[in-house]
């Protein structure tokens, strides 16, 4: 029986976050999972990847919390 795929956000779980926890707005997980996401679309930047998310976030948000 075939095992379904890992979440990407799982192999991002394990990392410890060096932020500062009172500026956090999400966690190290979805941010990472979206910066992979929007580079594997071709982002170059960080604006491009922001743009990306920003306007793919009802389609990010069916997969993520992002609150």
């Amino acid at each position: 029986m075939p095992s379904l795929p890992m979440p990407i956000t799982d192999v991002f779980v394990s990392l410890a976050d060096p932020r500062q926890t009172n500026k956090v707005q999400h966690s190290l997980a979805e941010t990472l999972t979206v910066a992979v996401c929007g580079i594997l679309v071709g982002a170059d930047t960080f604006e491009e990847i922001q743009a990306w998310a920003q306007e793919k976030l009802p389609w990010l948000r069916r997969y993520l919390e992002l609150p």
